[in-house]
């Protein structure tokens, strides 16, 4: 019912939205052309028809549209917080004005007002706010009087039943009420009504005092399955709708998702990260930048693959095995920073403070992570990304899988050059389990404005690190 309400929600914006910038853009018009030049603020002459505006109307509205979409403003908690409000949908407008009037700088034939975009920005964004606010005043108003207004009773107060009546009191368009809590060992907590064993009863009681119970979500621990059919079994027998949410708190879950196969739901705990849009982004951000990075640094790699190649006999690049997404290796690329047989007589070591192996430029390199500048190479490739989990080589993973619980959940996203483990120090001979801690931190809330945090806080302190020897 969630989705439905907010996929409702979203066209309903959607299309009141086209409407608003139709009026916006001719709003816009009249005032330039018509009020402006009427009160002598500006000449009339140069006055442009609105039907000629009017024809690249269809051009700004798919403009516009595609870039609310996917900047998010469609997204169901956009009426939380008035600050919350009008920034996202400035945000929107903005970046929708920019790729407009970008777009119309390629018509030669008409020369587009700069006024007139200036006031189609500013009017957009307020019937937007406005609109939203109406909307939200309105279906508030008639929740008070109890049109809209939709009862939930959950059936566990553990970590999933409380998280769902977190999630549920975010959608207050949709009117959604939580009744309270059922759960046997947590009675004395006060939005608790009594056990599970209840739930007709208080059912029964709420429908006796005219507020009807309209929907019983079932959150409990899957160690009490057997106590989830004969509740559903007397809940058959009243109105309310019964919604089943698997508490699922105490598995690793990464990348978990509902699919189905013919109709049978399968819920995925440990999966790699669907293919989404915002994936695909991820993926031209990682070449636009990789590409950028190579041409920028040319010279200096070209003087540092001189200085390797003066520092010791041996190939420029290192080439090393490491683990990436879903397990598959691949060959790593460095500069080399040590002698070719460096690990003849000790084999795979990892790299200790007091390192002596390295050549003086390597040890160098090492400090200012230079030496890790080819891997935009392994991300053109497609290896890598330019953030993510650090990979490692495959000897370590062996010694590591068994000894440091949840270490393999990292190659479910692809490895990359810089990470959220690595710009919070967690890098080098430090905790491993520190280091899956945040390593799983940032799989769990990946997101594009996250890659970019961690971007700039390795341009402003990542290359530099105390544990990189």
């Amino acid at each position: 019912m969630l989705q439905e309400q907010s996929r409702l929600f979203q066209r309903i914006l959607f299309a009141v939205d086209l409407a608003l910038i139709v009026i916006g853009w001719i709003l816009a018009w009249f005032v330039r052309f018509e009020v402006l030049a009427w009160a002598n603020f500006l000449p009339p002459a140069g006055v442009i028809p609105l039907s000629r505006y009017l024809a690249f109307l269809p051009w700004v509205l798919i403009v516009s549209m595609t870039v609310f979409w996917f900047s998010g403003l469609y997204a169901p908690d956009r009426l939380q917080r008035m600050t919350h409000l009008v920034l996202s949908v400035t945000k929107a407008v903005v970046m929708g004005l920019i790729v407009v009037t970008a777009s119309l700088s390629f018509y030669r034939e008409l020369s587009f007002s700069r006024l007139h975009m200036m006031l189609f920005g500013v009017a957009t964004p307020a019937l937007m706010v406005f609109a939203r606010l109406a909307m939200y005043m309105a279906l508030r108003r008639a929740q008070k009087r109890g049109m809209h207004l939709r009862r939930v009773l959950i059936l566990g107060a553990g970590d999933a039943g409380r998280k769902l009546g977190e999630a549920l009191r975010q959608y207050p368009w949709i009117g959604f009420e939580v009744a309270g809590f059922l759960d046997d060992h947590k009675k004395d907590q006060e939005d608790v009504l009594g056990g599970v064993s209840e739930a007709v009863a208080v059912v029964d009681r709420f429908q006796r005092e005219n507020r009807p119970i309209h929907y019983v979500y079932i959150a409990l621990p899957l160690t009490v399955l057997h106590r989830i059919e004969p509740v559903v079994n007397e809940l058959s027998t009243r109105l309310a709708h019964v919604c089943l949410v698997p508490d699922l708190f105490h598995f690793d879950i990464v990348n978990s998702r509902v699919t189905s196969v013919e109709g049978l739901p399968i819920i995925h705990l440990i999966d790699e990260a669907p293919l989404e849009f915002a994936r695909v982004t991820k993926r031209i951000v990682d070449m636009v930048f990789a590409t950028a990075a190579l041409v920028l640094l040319s010279p200096l790699m070209l003087l540092l693959a001189i200085g390797v190649k003066l520092s010791s006999p041996g190939p420029v690049f290192y080439k090393q095995s490491r683990m990436g997404l879903n397990g598959r290796t691949f060959d790593m690329l460095k500069f080399r920073s040590m002698p070719v047989d460096a690990e003849a007589a000790t084999g795979a070591v990892w790299a200790q403070p007091g390192e002596k192996r390295a050549t003086r430029l390597g040890a160098l390199m090492r400090r200012t992570s230079l030496d890790e500048l080819p891997q935009f190479i392994n991300v053109l490739k497609g290896d890598m990304s330019v953030v993510g989990p650090r990979p490692e080589r495959p000897v370590f993973i062996e010694q590591f899988r068994g000894r440091v619980p949840r270490y393999m959940l990292r190659h479910k996203m692809k490895a990359g050059i810089t990470g959220w483990a690595q710009v919070n120090g967690w890098r080098g001979d430090t905790s491993i389990e520190k280091r899956i801690e945040y390593d799983l931190y940032y799989i769990r809330n990946w997101s594009l404005r996250l890659d970019v945090k961690i971007m700039v806080m390795t341009l402003w302190s990542g290359f530099v690190n105390k544990n990189a020897y």
